[in-house]
């Protein structure tokens, strides 16, 4: 709701509340008089709200059709509510219809609205605060980590580990618990290059898995044998199309 500066016909100036439909002017009134939503007084909210249309033709506004409409409306549910009901002797109280329900659900659905509307302009207030940063170039002397054009590519391996994922699967449901972080790559990167550098002959892939070890690290582990071919650290050769991947010690590349 917002106000704006309106002269009347002698010249006084007004300010005259710009509501955005009539349930708009409903949800004021009921809010101003802290009336109970879901148990609205018929014939006080009816007397307010014809009131202030009666105000805005005195000072010769244009009422706007729907807001003539929605106080018939009001008029009506008035008058049901004060005429007696035959058949309201004959039900229960959770049987008789409310003739307000329809107008009850009409404003908490605008006011839902309402709040939503005030929340996205609440919204985009804030992130006219930011002011994002553009992308920055990478460095022209940065040296990022690159596979030895020698070792098999990364294809060779992720198909090397879904063939270990697959030999690992079992065939009747694994019951599991959510637990805290137990394995870590930095860690796992320290294993695997101890392991390979410390093996007398090229180490096999599948020997870096141990046949009962847990899902996460048999992927941690993975993902740390990626990090260190891709530094240099360690080099995977294939000598035959799906043949064993063996590791050996490699050349350390600054990244």
């Amino acid at each position: 709701m917002k106000n704006e500066a309106t002269p009347n016909v002698k010249g006084l100036l007004f300010k005259v509340p710009d509501f955005e439909g009539p349930l708009d002017l409903l949800l004021h009134l009921i809010k101003k008089n802290q009336m109970d939503i879901y148990d609205i007084p018929m014939a006080e909210i009816t007397t307010q709200y014809i009131d202030y249309l009666h105000q805005l033709k005195e000072m010769q506004l244009d009422v706007a059709g729907e807001y003539l409409v929605t106080a018939s409306m009001l008029v009506n549910i008035k008058s049901k509510m004060l005429l007696p009901n035959e058949q309201a002797s004959l039900q229960t109280d959770d049987e008789i219809e409310d003739p307000r329900e329809g107008l009850v659900q009409q404003l908490l659905l605008h006011q839902t609205f309402q709040t939503a509307a005030q929340n996205m302009r609440g919204y985009a207030d804030e992130r006219m605060k930011l002011y994002p940063r553009e992308q920055a170039l990478v460095p022209a002397d940065a040296s990022l980590g690159k596979l030895d054009p020698d070792s098999c590519d990364i294809t060779a391996l992720q198909k090397a580990f879904a063939r270990l994922i697959l030999k690992r699967k079992v065939q009747k449901p694994v019951m599991r618990k959510i637990e805290s972080e137990r394995y870590f790559l930095k860690d796992q990167i320290s294993r695997v290059e101890k392991l390979v550098k410390q093996a007398k002959e090229p180490l096999e892939f599948d020997d870096l898995f141990a046949a009962n070890a847990a899902l996460e690290l048999v992927v941690t582990t993975f993902l740390a044998l990626l990090e260190l071919v891709k530094q240099g650290v360690i080099k995977a050769t294939q000598e035959d199309i799906l043949g064993p991947i063996k590791l050996v010690s490699g050349e350390v590349n600054a990244i």
